[in-house]
């Protein structure tokens, strides 16, 4: 596995400007899209997610600029991505080693199939699917499976977390790329966003970073082999804007009440699209031990720009 870093003869332009709006919902692992004209989010809820006897996890559909929700639809599944084609929505989601995707034209009625199974030693966690270069990708992201984490490393799974991709021609049926074909299995790298642009598949990931802080990395690739490193590393930083408010927003009062002191080490489960000629980008920012918000922020540009601009 290849990466691509820059050297002492290496030249930059200006990183791209990211704005933070602020708190959009105190919901989990989410994904931006347009349909019908309008930028709506499938959004992760979690519930007792501590307790494996009381989880009761789903995913609902949100209309950004109304916050009109759909039914919660999916219990029993986790860590829910989305992707939408011709106003059809289509919501992949993981439990334990295999991949669930549910699909619907009304965002009412929901049918679903498993679309990837792993070997049973992988956990599967989050998920991202684009479409480019002729086909469909997925990125999922992989750990050891719970029970094993004491045994030595895998070396198909690699380090916790490790990112997997698969193919499609038509999102139901999907041939996983050869395991050596992962990013990356020597270090942290979790929550993937994929995207497609001018050639290059962009992905963004979650990297550890000394002393228990997280923050996104982005990266690029023709091949899914050899990986370059965006210059304008981390996309995001973990900063006081996370703790408020968007204006017009309102959580629970349990969780207003934490916002101005809760531990803020990371700004991870980054997701994005282009909505009116800008490029939406929504996140989640907590202590990585259970509290969390999403967060909401903007480039003032197209998709494709905000991507390039990160290796120029």
């Amino acid at each position: 596995m290849p990466e691509i870093n820059y050297d002492n003869k290496t030249t930059m332009q200006d990183a791209p400007v990211i704005k933070k709006l602020g708190v959009v919902s105190e919901n989990g692992e989410m994904t931006p899209f347009v349909r019908k004209g309008r930028l709506m989010r499938i959004e992760s809820i979690w519930k007792d997610i501590t307790d494996a006897e009381k989880v009761s996890c789903c995913a609902v559909i949100v209309d950004a600029a109304t916050g009109e929700t759909s039914a919660p639809f999916g219990h029993g599944n986790y860590y829910f991505s989305g992707y939408c084609e011709d106003d059809v929505v289509y919501a992949f989601c993981s439990c334990r080693n295999q991949i669930r995707m549910f699909w619907s034209e009304d965002l009412v009625h929901w049918q679903s199939k498993v679309i990837l199974t792993m070997p049973g030693r992988f956990a599967i966690a989050n998920t991202s699917v684009c479409k480019g270069g002729g086909q469909y990708v997925m990125a999922y992201e992989c750990a050891r499976a719970v029970g094993i984490l004491d045994e030595p490393l895998d070396p198909d799974v690699g380090h916790p977390y490790t990112e997997f991709f698969a193919t499609a021609d038509n999102l139901m049926t999907w041939t996983p790329m050869p395991f050596d074909r992962a990013y990356t299995k020597e270090r942290y790298n979790a929550c993937p966003a994929l995207r497609y642009a001018g050639g290059h598949y962009y992905m963004i990931c979650l990297e550890a970073l000394p002393l228990a802080r997280y923050a996104p990395y982005i990266y690029r690739t023709r091949d899914f082999v050899t990986w370059e490193i965006g210059l304008h590393n981390p996309v995001l930083m973990f900063s006081n804007e996370d703790r408020c408010l968007k204006p017009g927003i309102r959580l629970s009062p349990e969780v207003e009440a934490r916002l101005p002191h809760y531990m803020n080490i990371n700004n991870c489960d980054v997701d994005l699209c282009e909505f009116e000629g800008t490029t939406r980008i929504y996140y989640l920012t907590g202590n990585q031990l259970g509290f969390a918000v999403m967060c909401e922020a903007v480039y003032e540009g197209p998709l494709e720009q905000f991507l390039q601009a990160h290796f120029q």
